[in-house]
């Protein structure tokens, strides 16, 4: 009797399984690749997911490891029921290049004051500005380390802003220069025209963004967020706005999402809105980690961008 393949359970609701498929069984044919559905409850060793629901994952027998299709792992973290096994998440997976264009742009268009010219055209109104921000003087901070925070410092630095980084836990991230700590911290908000948000989402750093902390910036000072909605309290955001410590804000992600009809964001004059789409992943790529990772599992060796579930990344 022919022994039974090992499955690969696969669930998104954003990803299409059909490729992953078709990838997984040509590289990793000992497996049988199967769609996993909320309510199942099978054999499988290994789940591919992103914000499966609840339960799901206890719900699998032999589970040996869970890979995230994403950078993220705040909401796996959140479900009680949650296996202990290893987990995986990507670590760029072409997310990096797109982030550090769309902070790139961001940065770009609020230091050649790009919003008034779209508002004199609107008015048909012919007015060079000439006494722009020279970059030499425009700092871009960036707050969170990982593979794309440092990716996006890096961006910004060979585009000529002095760029810095800061890390909540004191990672250095050479030849970035680094900042860390409550003194880091006030270094970079003095020097820093730009606040760009990549931290990952933990206890330490949900609601960062308060009153308390905008209190501390240069007025005037643009802010991006890029990390995750709750990173902010919107209220706070939005008196910062009006009340001038704020300049403006690029926002791609926010408490709720899709971002609610009613809320204030959508129709601020200072906010730029996307519908978190400033990186979105490479299934080339993150196929090429995820099959690399599997394959080191299952040889015995250790994988690429464990999680640590006390630091919550």
């Amino acid at each position: 009797m022919t022994a039974t393949r090992p499955v690969i359970g696969f669930y998104s609701e954003f990803d299409d399984p059909i490729i992953w498929r078709a990838r997984l069984e040509d590289e990793l044919p000992d497996f049988t690749f199967e769609i996993l559905r909320s309510d199942d409850a099978k054999e499988v060793r290994y789940a591919l997911v992103w914000n499966p629901p609840h339960g799901l994952l206890s719900k699998l027998k032999g589970l040996e490891a869970i890979f995230v299709l994403g950078a993220g792992v705040d909401a796996l973290l959140t479900d009680p029921s949650l296996p202990n096994v290893p987990i995986i998440r990507l670590q760029d997976a072409g997310m990096g290049i797109q982030m550090a264009h769309y902070v790139a742009y961001g940065v770009l268009r609020f230091q050649r004051e790009f919003a008034v010219y779209e508002r004199q055209q609107a008015s048909r109104d012919w007015n060079p500005l000439l006494n722009i921000e020279p970059i030499e003087s425009f700092g871009v901070g960036v707050l969170g380390l990982g593979a794309i925070g440092s990716r996006v410092v890096e961006t910004m630095g060979h585009l000529g802003f002095p760029a810095r980084g800061w890390s909540a836990s004191g990672r250095s991230a050479r030849p970035i220069e680094t900042l860390s700590g409550d003194s880091g911290l006030k270094t970079l908000l003095t020097c820093s025209r730009v606040l760009v948000n990549l931290l990952p989402l933990t206890p330490n750093t949900e609601r960062f963004y308060d009153k308390n902390f905008f209190d501390q910036i240069k007025p005037g000072t643009f802010f991006i967020n890029l990390g995750r909605g709750n990173h902010v309290v919107e209220d706070d955001l939005i008196q910062a706005l009006d009340a001038n410590v704020l300049s403006g804000a690029l926002l791609d992600v926010f408490n709720q999402e899709p971002l609610q009809s009613t809320s204030a964001l959508w129709h601020h004059p200072k906010v730029l809105i996307t519908p978190h789409v400033s990186g979105l992943t490479n299934a080339t790529m993150a196929m090429d980690q995820i099959i690399s990772n599997l394959k080191l599992i299952e040889a015995g060796s250790n994988p690429t961008g464990l999680v640590n579930r006390q630091q919550g990344y």
